[in-house]
């Protein structure tokens, strides 16, 4: 059995990145005025969000709960990133600001949605996927045979019948 570091979230690129993120934003909304407040402060929230989702993800008892506050860590990630946009469209902060966040925002998106896919595919490699994901791949999986099937069948010059029989067309 896999021994799980309690810390250790703390090595993941993805932590880290976020941890940055963090002391980014926090230095950039210290330069902003204080007619910005509402924005600093959900600025700096939503940088907290992003991270701290990352550590109570890693903390909580399933994959699945983990893979669950990833997908809050990439909805705080894209307010900060609409923020980020609305500071530079308001003309509040420079292009070369605005393009070192997106470009920040759009490294750690990337490393968020690889994490997920990767407990994504443990989830499916251990039948540990949530019930609505497990019926999702059931029903596109018959779809793509029946496509597979229809295909097929027109190929060869077949039809089906109602009672199930294939007859030439």
């Amino acid at each position: 059995m896999k021994l799980h570091k309690p810390d250790g979230y703390k090595d993941l690129l993805v932590y880290k990145r976020a941890a940055e993120l963090r002391l980014y934003v926090q230095k950039l909304t210290e330069k902003l005025s204080y007619d910005e407040k509402r924005r600093i402060v959900h600025l700096n929230d939503s940088a907290r969000s992003v991270k701290q989702n990352v550590v109570e993800g890693w903390k909580r008892s399933t994959t699945q709960q983990y893979y669950e506050f990833l997908s809050f860590s990439i909805g705080s990630l894209a307010e900060i990133k609409e923020d980020i946009k609305d500071l530079f469209d308001d003309q509040k902060i420079k292009k070369v600001t605005h393009d070192f966040f997106t470009e920040k925002c759009n490294e750690l998106d990337y490393l968020l949605n690889r994490l997920r896919q990767s407990l994504y595919a443990k989830m499916q490699r251990e039948g540990t996927l949530p019930m609505k994901e497990k019926y999702q791949n059931l029903k596109n999986t018959r779809q793509s045979e029946d496509e597979f099937l229809n295909k097929l069948t027109k190929e060869a010059g077949l039809k089906r019948l109602e009672n199930g029989q294939y007859v030439p067309e």
